[in-house]
């Protein structure tokens, strides 16, 4: 376990189970659902994990690239969900109190050749504020489809503003639909949804202190029908992006995205 800390803030970087950020405590305040909850035995479940080279489900575990059908192994059967790096030993490249970088194949499960790094920054300043920065990138040994996401289970707040241009409709098979769509009246506690294009800062509320999420991903993936935690996701594209319009990584064109989730007090805001 990595730990990292800035001022009164500090991290845990699980490289044993999916290169993820265990535990996030800002001013001493956990923010994220840890393993030591009861209702986190999953590795799906807990911490904030790297979605790669996929994220949200792909429809059947089945998707065609350059005329070739591929097949994934179904960890939410009926379908393949969250990549294939979530639960993996990630080597530690470098660390030091402030930032890790860390680095793992894609896997046997996954049908190409290549790795991602992921870059994991805790930071504070003179103004009261703290955050996280994070950094995916993917490298291909050979062309390949390729999306990244992040997982994080934040703990409950007591209100959220998010707000979106639109949003991937489920079907039968709760699958996000590719067309975008008018967002409805959603019903608070029952919401897990495809977002696309925040129309400002994503912010969480808490007691005392908000947590603010950008990222640069346009779609974002909302999970709040659990009633421990909520769960706000940057993806690079919508869930079975593979089977749709899924972005093309090469050796000579590796993908990189970054997510933040920025601490503020409420004396800071002030």
């Amino acid at each position: 376990m990595i730990e990292l800390a800035a001022g009164p803030h500090t991290a845990r970087v699980d490289d044993e189970c999916g290169g993820r950020l265990a535990s996030l405590r800002f001013d001493g305040r956990e923010v994220l659902v840890t393993h030591d909850v009861e209702t986190t035995t999953s590795p799906l479940g807990w911490g904030s994990y790297p979605m790669v080279p996929f994220a949200g489900r792909i429809r059947h575990g089945r998707f065609t690239f350059d005329g070739r059908v591929h097949s994934l192994p179904l960890n939410m059967p009926p379908h393949a969900i969250h990549g294939t790096v979530f639960e993996s030993r990630w080597d530690v490249v470098d660390t030091d109190d402030l930032t890790c970088r860390l680095r793992c194949d894609l896997g046997e499960q996954w049908p190409f050749r290549g790795r991602v790094e992921h870059v994991i920054a805790l930071r504070h300043d003179s103004t009261g504020r703290g955050g996280v920065d994070h950094r995916l990138t993917v490298f291909a040994e050979e062309p390949m489809p390729a999306q990244v996401g992040w997982h994080p289970w934040f703990v409950r707040p007591v209100s959220s503003r998010l707000r979106f241009r639109a949003m991937h409709r489920r079907d039968a098979e709760g699958i996000a639909r590719p067309v975008e769509s008018p967002i409805p009246d959603l019903v608070p506690g029952a919401i897990d949804d495809s977002f696309v294009d925040p129309q400002e800062i994503l912010t969480l509320h808490y007691d005392t202190f908000d947590l603010e999420l950008t990222s640069t991903c346009r779609d974002w993936v909302v999970y709040d029908e659990p009633t421990h935690a909520t769960c706000v996701e940057p993806q690079s594209g919508p869930p079975d992006a593979l089977n749709h319009a899924p972005s093309v990584v090469t050796p000579s064109q590796p993908m990189t995205h970054r997510f933040a989730i920025e601490w503020v007090a409420r004396a800071a805001r002030a």
